[in-house]
């Protein structure tokens, strides 16, 4: 039986994610869990580095989060 990822913790669900690498449902939860977190940048699948340029705001998150 599959737990329920809806009321699971991010940090609970990544680690069943990092246990459970080919479950698509645990997968898609994840994802709408952290999408739905402040501060996400939502962006359009790149085609080449230079697409970065378009997204100054994810750089700006990730040069931060670097730091």
């Amino acid at each position: 039986m599959k737990p329920n990822f809806t009321t699971m913790s991010r940090a609970a669900l990544k680690s069943y994610l990092l246990a459970h690498r080919n479950d698509a449902a645990a997968m898609s939860a994840y994802i709408q869990k952290i999408s739905a977190e402040p501060g996400w940048v939502e962006c359009s699948a790149l085609t080449s580095p230079a697409d970065l340029d378009n997204y100054p705001e994810f750089l700006e998150k990730v040069r931060r989060a670097g730091q």
